[in-house]
């Protein structure tokens, strides 16, 4: 695994060394540094950069999930329009590789930008690995790419991984190109659940509206009951 640089004067740790409460502490650490990389955007530096992270997790059993992973990783291409900004070169990484066709549709959008020197600013990777696991686990289990992603990256002072959602997964790839993520810490994920809301809600003294926690569990269980009623039933 490529080694982490949270600061561009000290080598950390290999993401292999850390548990999870290390990697959890050092991306709190590598997260500080987002709202200067916020800051700088559009004051059109040279160096400025992003890396496109369209990673879902799909259901594996779910006939056809990896092409179906391969067009929500496309749903993310209206990133391209920010390359209206003169400078910034965006990393655009996909499972498969996108046809150029489609590129060429989103980069005739831009806004007073001649589409071949937005397309000069665009790096499009590819893991060529249309199985249904999502594209952080694929591209973890490749070091030398994100080593080769390192390496496009101009200044990591002035770069942000922006990912279709965020897990443990996309914090290793943050934690791994040394740049920080345009995203919630995926250790407060269970509080944008509707359970977790309401928890929230309540521990807080928020008034919220009438309902039932943990339902997906309670359905389950009914499932549960009515399957093994069924199964007296029949003997």
């Amino acid at each position: 695994m490529t080694q982490l640089d949270t600061d561009p004067e000290t080598l950390a740790p290999r993401l292999s060394d850390l548990d999870e409460p290390e990697r959890d502490r050092l991306f709190a650490k590598v997260q500080e540094r987002m709202p200067a990389v916020w800051d700088a955007c559009r004051l059109n530096f040279e160096d400025e950069s992003v890396v496109v992270l369209p990673s879902v997790t799909l259901d594996r059993a779910v006939p056809g999930a990896g092409s179906l992973a391969q067009a929500f990783e496309e749903r993310f291409l209206f990133l391209l329009l920010l390359l209206r900004q003169p400078r910034l070169r965006m990393i655009y990484v996909t499972s498969m590789p996108i046809k150029p066709s489609i590129v060429e549709y989103y980069l005739a959008l831009l806004p007073g930008v001649i589409p071949s020197h937005a397309m000069a600013r665009l790096t499009l990777v590819s893991v060529d690995d249309s199985s249904p696991r999502p594209l952080s686990e694929k591209l973890l289990s490749r070091p030398r790419l994100l080593a080769k992603i390192t390496a496009m990256i101009a200044n990591r002072q002035r770069c942000h991984l922006i990912p279709y959602n965020t897990t443990s997964l996309e914090r290793d790839i943050a934690l791994t190109l040394g740049i920080p993520m345009y995203g919630a810490d995926p250790r407060l994920a269970d509080l944008g659940s509707k359970t977790g809301c309401r928890r929230l809600f309540a521990e807080e003294g928020v008034p919220h509206p009438l309902g039932v926690e943990d339902f997906a569990q309670l359905r389950r269980g009914d499932r549960r009951d009515h399957g093994h009623a069924g199964g007296a039933a029949e003997h």
